[in-house]
């Protein structure tokens, strides 16, 4: 029937505006921004105008005054068990094209694996390492290694850092420490997953650094989940480091910003030179991440104001979904065309947008996910969200603490 009626006219009107609306209720929308590059394209055409003996020249002159500003950094690594990513990926840090800087290893004591490994690059003079007692009661293994490492670095400005992940290119450190300003206390580097992760987790992985990102960008952080942070030594000894969250296993990256980010006082560095790539977790540990998130967060401050944008954006798609399969099933039932076809419509437009809006924000961080599964990678978060709660629940929330009271 092709009967054009008030309430037709209602709600053909509602849905096609809630097609045209709720896709901008999207952190694809809101992506974050990039990192500003290094150098302007004005300043690229310049240089390429100049002659080959004037480049070079300048490109040492340029060199000695980089060193000269260069901010002293020293990277804490805090390997546990995990002697063959020491092994893989450490002469990557090692090998930084950058002036001054340090590593300070803190290790397990007894861990002859990883012990070998360290002998192995014990002459290189940037290399520090030590070694923290084979049990704790009172604070997890991971803060007290971190401690102990941010105690032992020679330099204000510190860096904690996985070693299951590994820096794209060597100017890796540089184009982090360029953020290390007086202005700022914090500064996180993006991580992405490598090539052998699912869509799903990499998916995940970005549409959760989407909100954190821009949260940094537009006013206060919450957390980091990235693994590289840099904060300044003397704030985290002056307030007692991780004092009022020892005793959780989990979340130091975190906990750190958290604690210390004020308005405007962390940088991220989102440039490809910048990005870490991680070395793709076995499910357990993926899960782990998520489950100890969940007890984590409880003892975050901004948790409620960081979680409801989340919330609005899946209720703003899943209303419009719904509301666009009630309507044509209505529509079928009653043989209204008009609103069939209003509700296809509507689902033409809704799909097109999202997908659309995804793959640009996918792209502009060079992350590979097929245009197709975007519209269901993002209908299965919600449910995802879900299975968490429920293992959670489940879990002894022992689990979650070093205090086996």
């Amino acid at each position: 029937m092709f009967v054009i009626d008030t309430y037709t006219i209602i709600i053909v009107s509602v849905l096609l505006v809630m097609a045209l609306l709720t896709p901008f209720i999207n952190p694809f929308f809101r992506k974050p921004k990039l990192s500003a590059a290094t150098y302007t394209a004005e300043e690229e055409t310049i240089e390429e105008e100049e002659s080959e003996a004037i480049k070079a020249e300048e490109v040492a002159e340029n060199k000695i005054v980089d060193e000269k500003k260069c901010t002293p950094i020293s990277i804490v690594f805090t390997p546990n068990n995990d002697a063959e990513s020491l092994a893989r990926n450490l002469e990557a840090f090692l090998t930084q094209d950058y002036a001054d800087y340090q590593i300070i290893v803190v290790a397990p004591k007894g861990d002859s694996e990883t012990e070998d490994i360290l002998k192995r690059f014990s002459s290189n003079t940037r290399l520090y390492t030590t070694f923290i007692p084979e049990s704790s009661k009172y604070m997890s293994r991971k803060k007290l290694a971190i401690t102990l490492g941010v105690k032992a670095a020679k330099h204000n400005w510190v860096m904690i850092c996985d070693i299951f992940c590994a820096p794209q290119s060597k100017d890796w450190l540089a184009a982090l420490a360029q953020n290390c300003t007086a202005e700022n206390n914090l500064v996180g580097g993006f991580t992405q997953y490598d090539e052998f992760a699912s869509d799903f987790w990499r998916f995940e992985r970005f549409h959760t650094d989407c909100y954190l990102m821009r949260e940094v960008q537009k006013g206060t952080a919450y957390r980091w989940n990235g693994n590289a942070l840099l904060f300044r030594k003397d704030e985290f000894l002056n307030a007692e480091g991780f004092r009022g969250n020892l005793k959780y296993v989990r979340g130091e990256f975190d906990f750190i910003v958290n604690k210390y980010a004020r308005k405007g006082s962390m940088r991220i560095e989102n440039t490809p030179e910048a990005t870490l790539i991680e070395e793709t977790p076995i499910k357990k540990h993926w899960l782990n991440h998520h489950l100890f998130y969940m007890e984590n967060r409880q003892h975050l401050q901004r948790s409620w104001a960081h979680r409801a944008w989340f919330n609005v954006d899946q209720w703003a798609m899943h209303l419009n979904y719904l509301m666009i399969v009630g309507a044509i099933t209505y529509g079928v039932l009653t043989q209204n065309w008009i609103i069939t076809a209003a509700a296809a419509l509507s689902l033409v437009i809704t799909l097109a947008l999202r997908i659309s809006m995804g793959k640009k924000a996918l792209n502009s961080f060079d992350i590979d996910v097929p245009a197709w599964k975007i519209i269901p990678l993002e209908m299965r978060l919600i449910w995802q969200n879900l299975s968490y709660k429920i293992r959670y629940w489940r879990a002894d929330k022992y689990d979650f603490i070093s205090h086996k009271l």
